[in-house]
C-alpha cells in the first residue's frame, strides 16, 4: 500500500519538471510577459488544463524557477564557506558557478537575469527576503576575512558583495545581449581567473 503513493508523487514530480523546464524555454525565447500558458502546455507536450493543475499561474511559474536556482545559488555558498578556508577559493567557487551556469544552462540564466532580476513583481518582501539571503551570505563571508586581516578596513563588507553579484550579473547580461563574447575553453577558464583576481585586488588588505 505504501508503493503507489510514492509512483503517483515521483509521476507529479515528473509532470511539474516537465512543465517548469519548458516554462524556462518558453520564457527564454519569448520572455515573460509576452508569453501564455499556452505556450508553455505546448512546449511540454501536455494539456493546456494540467499546467493549472500543478501552478495557478505564470507568476507561481517564474516563482519556482527563481525559487530553484536561486535558493541553488545560496546553498553553493554555504557549502563553499563551509568546506574551504581560503577567501580567495571561495570568490573563485563563486565566479566559476555562476559563469559556468550560463555555459551549461543558457536559458535558465536568460530567465534569471532578463525576466527576474530586472522585474518588479521580485519587489514583494518573501522575494526579497530570498533574494537578499544570497547576498548576506556573501557579505558575512566577507566579514569574516575582514576581520581575519584579509580583507580592507575600510569597506562596507555588503557594499561589496552587491558589488560582486552586480558585476557578475553585468558580464552574464553582455553575454545574453551579444555585447560581450564568451570565450571558450582555456580562454573562459582564464577569464574566470580574471575576474577573481580583480576583486581581491580591489578588497585585499596590503600586505
Amino acid at each position: 500500500m505504501t508503493q503507489k503513493p510514492r509512483k503517483r508523487s515521483a509521476s507529479t514530480q515528473e509532470k511539474r519538471r516537465t512543465i517548469l523546464n519548458a516554462a524556462v524555454r518558453v520564457f527564454s525565447q519569448k520572455g515573460f510577459h509576452r508569453c501564455r500558458i499556452s505556450d508553455i502546455a505546448t512546449e511540454a507536450g501536455v494539456a493546456y488544463g494540467l499546467v493549472y493543475h500543478y501552478f495557478e499561474n505564470k507568476e507561481e511559474i517564474l516563482n519556482s524557477i527563481f525559487d530553484e536556482n536561486w535558493g541553488l545559488l545560496a546553498k553553493v555558498i554555504e557549502t563553499v564557506d563551509e568546506q574551504t578556508e581560503s577567501l580567495e577559493e571561495k570568490l573563485r567557487s563563486v565566479v566559476n558557478f555562476i559563469l559556468d551556469a550560463y555555459r551549461l544552462v543558457p536559458d535558465v540564466i536568460q530567465v534569471m537575469v532578463m525576466e527576474i532580476a530586472r522585474s518588479s513583481k521580485f519587489l514583494k518582501k518573501p522575494k526579497i527576503e530570498a533574494f537578499e539571503q544570497v547576498f548576506q551570505q556573501l557579505t558575512q563571508i566577507l566579514a569574516h576575512h575582514q576581520k581575519q586581516g584579509d580583507v580592507r578596513d575600510d569597506l562596507d563588507p555588503k557594499l561589496m558583495a552587491y558589488m560582486i553579484f552586480g558585476s557578475l550579473e553585468l558580464i552574464l547580461t553582455g553575454y545574453l545581449l551579444g555585447t560581450v563574447e564568451p570565450a571558450a575553453d582555456e580562454a573562459y577558464d582564464h577569464n574566470k581567473h580574471t575576474i577573481t583576481r580583480i576583486f581581491l585586488d580591489g578588497i585585499r588588505k596590503p600586505a
